[in-house]
């Protein structure tokens, strides 16, 4: 499923951070930014897993990661407090922690990234014709 998928992309993203690395550390700020838009994901699921993912690697290489370790710890802050698998995001508490946590980072974010909505999921939409061709399969079959 999508989700899976996803939850192995987060993985394997997550472990591309790897600190004793100089190509790594030229591209951390894009690599977290595309956590940082994991974050606000469709999938509720997808989203709390990305942050406990981001949050123990932080945890395990912010300091050799980032210059500054206070601001690690209040990324990790927001990364451990913030609900990020609610459905729906009515106060915009995802998207402004989601945010601060790319400033206290400096990974730069465009306006688009800033504004962006968290994700809803769509309900799947069958066409009849689609039940149609089913029902004709089965009644043919029996």
């Amino acid at each position: 499923t999508d989700v899976k998928r996803l939850l192995a992309i987060v993985g394997v993203t997550v472990n591309l951070l790897q600190p004793h690395l100089k190509n790594v550390m030229k591209m951390r700020h894009d690599i977290i930014r595309f956590l940082l838009v994991l974050l606000l994901n469709r999938y509720p699921r997808v989203r709390r897993y990305t942050a406990e993912q981001l949050y123990v690697k932080l945890l395990e290489d912010g300091t050799a990661l980032f210059d500054d370790n206070q601001q690690v710890d209040r990324a990790n802050h927001l990364l451990l407090n913030v609900v990020w698998h609610e459905e729906h995001d009515p106060l915009g508490q995802i998207l402004e922690s989601r945010n601060m946590i790319a400033d206290l980072l400096d990974v730069p974010l465009s306006t688009e990234e800033r504004n962006a909505k968290v994700g809803i999921r769509q309900a799947a939409i069958i066409p009849d014709e689609d039940f149609a061709s089913y029902s004709a399969l089965v009644s043919s079959t029996s």
